[in-house]
């Protein structure tokens, strides 16, 4: 099964890797597809909003997750929305980046 420093793919679907993940965080592989609303797959995003998750190892487990558990979430995956979910998580990582790096040039300026 796959492992980098952050996400471990498991029986149980996709983990957080300690001390790489400060949290414990589990998806359960009957989850790995769920939809986001904007016509793609709500994980990447979801996981993107939380500022403890690097985004690209996030993306690179749960590829492998998601072929690792193909039989349990139900439905083939539509690579043209997994793309679309791909990009929209790494755009709002780095939205977070950049707005993170705005507060911290404001505060040092005061």
């Amino acid at each position: 099964m796959f492992r980098n420093a952050q996400w471990r793919v498991t029986q149980y679907g996709l983990e957080s890797v300690k001390p790489g993940a400060p949290y414990d965080y589990a998806i359960e592989a009957g989850r790995l597809a769920e939809p986001d609303g904007y016509g793609g797959y709500d994980w990447p995003g979801h996981m993107a909003r939380k500022g403890w998750v690097d985004v690209e190892a996030f993306i690179a487990a749960y590829l492998h997750a998601l072929e690792t558990h193909k039989t349990k979430y139900g439905a083939m995956v539509d690579l043209a929305r997994l793309e679309a979910s791909l990009a929209r998580a790494r755009a709002i990582a780095a939205e977070d980046a950049c707005g993170a790096l705005r507060a911290s040039v404001s505060s040092a300026g005061r």
